[in-house]
């Protein structure tokens, strides 16, 4: 139901050490990364809460026994993206000048090894069974938010820092703000446009769209208006029969996003009041000035990983509320989230996840057996980096996310070459690799 035609994934190759057999990890593996979603995008907030070991002791864990009792062969395969290991020790690094060294250590403690290990444990599942397992997932969450938000009155409620519980204009489902169930049903209306072929897809994208639309979070709204353009731009490429009329349509599509562009910007006004924004988009415009001129104190590495808007604040976010005029909870900005975060450095290290995640997509598009990888790690980034605007989305869930799409890719390419005949294994592969060649299991 949930997966693209067999025509569609890479030729998967089976190895002399690994016989055809079940092993519990086939099971376990991807319900690891099921739980990661679970634990990290937290849907089901209102209803249960986890306590905080669950992610800094409990998970890492039950992925690393996971990871121990996988065979080797599988263990073999894992990619290792470089890019992604860089960035996180960058963030584990910034614990030397963070501004407030308690939130730094809770932040590495509950985030790091979680986003390590599930990316080991991605890297060891077959890639159709790993899109197979996420794809249930979003269509489920998704469809189990859009239900609770129609049925369930607390479901379109907020409850504000003083306790307060007040109606929200927009729904939430039964996750902890209207924002986040946006932004994961745009991440799962990607995977839908990508991967769904069946009679179910006309009805899941409807599920995903009205979910989004639901919220009335504009945030998610520029994340729905990029994924449904992209795949109309990538459809309408694709049904031409000629290179030539391929460029023209490219060149008329670009033409087109220019005018659009320019149309949105004309009508800018109109559009915030449809979310009830102003043209300082409730304020961020006042967070991302101040923010800035707080950067340009420690431009290189920042004030730590969550150095100033987690836990107690430190007295210098105090002065940077004190001159936003209001307490601002972040920065509102992916971008302002990370420099504030960690420097220079760490905003040039994550453009190197994002550019190592865009070179596998882009290698994706080549074969026509992973076009639909491709397409999926195109929405997914896209979305992502056009939703980071208004929103610091290059940490937490979303980051974890952006690792299981890069490192499906990678899988993906990598089983590619195999395939091709064109082997080459790098990083984690490599240690590994002796023992699968000596018989090992």
């Amino acid at each position: 139901m949930l997966t693209a035609p067999a025509a569609d994934h890479p030729p998967e190759q089976s190895s002399g050490a690994e016989p055809e057999a079940l092993y519990i990890v086939d099971f376990a593996a991807p319900a690891v990364v099921v739980l990661y979603l679970v634990l990290k995008y937290e849907p089901f907030q209102i209803v249960a809460t986890l306590p905080g070991v669950a992610s800094s002791f409990g998970f890492p864990a039950l992925a690393a026994a996971i990871l121990l009792v996988t065979p080797t062969a599988r263990l073999a395969r894992i990619p290792v993206v470089w890019s992604i290991l860089t960035f996180t020790l960058w963030l584990a690094a910034s614990r030397l000048w963070s501004e407030s060294p308690a939130s730094t250590d809770f932040l590495i403690r509950s985030e790091l090894p979680a986003l390590l290990l599930v990316a080991f444990v991605a890297g060891t599942i077959e890639p159709r069974r790993l899109v197979r397992v996420l794809g249930a997932t979003f269509v489920a969450i998704v469809t189990w938010s859009l239900l609770a938000s129609i049925a369930w009155g607390r479901s379109r409620e907020l409850i504000y820092d003083s306790g307060f519980v007040g109606p929200q204009q927009g729904f939430r489902g039964t996750f902890g703000h209207k924002n986040e169930l946006g932004i994961f049903a745009v991440f799962a209306l990607a995977f839908v446009f990508a991967f769904v072929r069946t009679s179910y897809r006309r009805p899941l994208i409807l599920v995903m769209i009205a979910a989004i639309v639901g919220t009335r979070s504009a945030t998610a709204g520029s994340g729905l208006f990029i994924v449904l353009f992209l795949w109309v731009w990538m459809s309408t490429i694709g049904s031409q029969r000629s290179p030539r009329e391929r460029s023209f349509v490219f060149l008329l599509s670009i033409l087109s996003a220019i005018t659009a562009l320019l149309l949105a910007l004309r009508l800018l006004p109109a559009l915030l009041g449809l979310y009830q924004k102003d043209l300082t988009f409730s304020g961020r415009t006042l967070i991302w000035s101040e923010s800035l001129r707080l950067i340009a104190r420690q431009p290189f590495h920042g004030f730590g990983f969550g150095g100033l808007f987690s836990g107690p604040p430190p007295f210098l976010t105090g002065e940077l509320r004190r001159r936003i005029g209001f307490d601002a909870a972040h920065a509102h900005n992916g971008t302002i989230g990370l420099l504030l975060d960690v420097g220079v450095v760490g905003i040039f290290l994550f453009v190197f996840v994002l550019a190592q995640a865009m070179v596998l997509t882009v290698r994706a598009f080549r074969h026509p057996a992973t076009v639909n990888y491709g397409r999926w790690g195109l929405l997914s980034i896209v979305a992502l980096m056009l939703m980071s605007l208004s929103e610091p989305l290059f940490d937490g869930p979303n980051l974890g996310l952006l690792t299981i799409v890069t490192v499906a890719l990678a899988r993906v390419d990598n089983d590619q070459k195999r395939a091709n005949g064109h082997v080459r294994e790098s990083g984690l592969s490599q240690s590994f690799a002796w023992r699968t060649h000596s018989g090992g299991t």
